[in-house]
């Protein structure tokens, strides 16, 4: 999947760039930006409405108590969608215009999950928890600290400037100083 997805990233642009300068021999390189504009223009539009959509359908579904029809994997799709008619390019712009047809992206969709599901049965892919372990105080360890001593302490010297002070501890640290050179700013 990730080797098809290089070969994508580096074929297209090559495409893109072919189909460019081949159209711009035919029709003029004036008539060639402006189909390009107007492709972004347009594919702005659809893309913001779908978008819409997408959106309105989830809070709809979510402010019922429901789970949304239309997965996340459904409004990336939009996004993506969106972004590829944006990209100048006509190539893009097809691909974009399909992933904004909804049985496409139903398609396109189950597709997607298939493949991940299958990624993930295959073990390649695990998940790790980060964060607290289910069970325990999540704030055990601000507690821990809320007891000791403040890690330094800010000492003015005589000439001015600042000396920090990291206070004496029994695990055989050495107590330094660090001084500033600098003029006071107060």
């Amino acid at each position: 999947m990730l080797k098809a997805l290089v070969i994508v990233c580096i074929l297209l642009p090559l495409a893109e760039l072919y189909l460019l300068i081949t159209l711009g021999h035919h029709i003029g390189l004036g008539a060639t930006l402006g189909l390009l504009a107007a492709s972004a223009v347009l594919g702005s539009l659809i893309a913001r409405k779908q978008g819409e959509k997408v959106f309105r359908n989830w809070r709809e579904a979510m402010g019922g108590g429901g789970v949304p029809e239309e997965g996340l994997l459904n409004g990336v799709l939009v996004l993506v969608g969106g972004a590829l008619l944006i990209a100048p390019g006509f190539i893009s712009d097809v691909m974009g215009l399909l992933l904004m047809v909804p049985p496409v992206r139903r398609v396109v969709t189950a597709r997607v999950r298939r493949s991940l599901e299958q990624t993930l049965m295959s073990g390649s892919v695990r998940f790790t928890q980060v964060g607290p372990v289910p069970g325990e105080d999540p704030f055990l360890d601000a507690r821990r600290f809320d007891s000791q001593e403040p890690a330094a302490k800010v000492e003015p010297s005589e000439d001015g400037s600042s000396t920090f002070r990291r206070p004496r501890s029994e695990g055989g640290e050495v107590d330094a100083e660090f001084t500033s050179d600098e003029e006071p700013r107060g």
